[in-house]
């Protein structure tokens, strides 16, 4: 199934932003097998300039499946079908 959205979080998934998918963004309906590239401006709070904070994103496909928050409610033996939010710590840099 193609990828149709991804949002993007700067506060844990409290409030979430729209990013533009970019190449690999339009794949043929049951041909979607490889990865889309996605950006997203997504604003900072002015309390965490010159700090490190977590970005976190979640994709939805075209039957409206988003992946979920945490593996625990997916898991399973073979460990398939268990992608859920990436998050990545990165550091903000301060306003001059």
């Amino acid at each position: 199934r193609g990828i149709v959205g991804v949002d993007v979080s700067a506060d844990g998934g409290v409030t979430w932003h729209h990013a533009t998918l970019t190449e690999g963004g339009t794949q043929p309906f049951n041909r979607a097998w490889a990865w889309v590239l996605w950006s997203a401006d997504v604003p900072i709070p002015a309390a965490l300039k010159g700090a490190e904070l977590s970005l976190c994103c979640r994709a939805t496909d075209i039957a409206a499946n988003s992946q979920p928050e945490q593996i625990a409610p997916t898991w399973n033996m073979r460990g398939l079908a268990t992608n859920t939010w990436d998050r990545v710590t990165v550091s903000v840099a301060k306003d001059e």
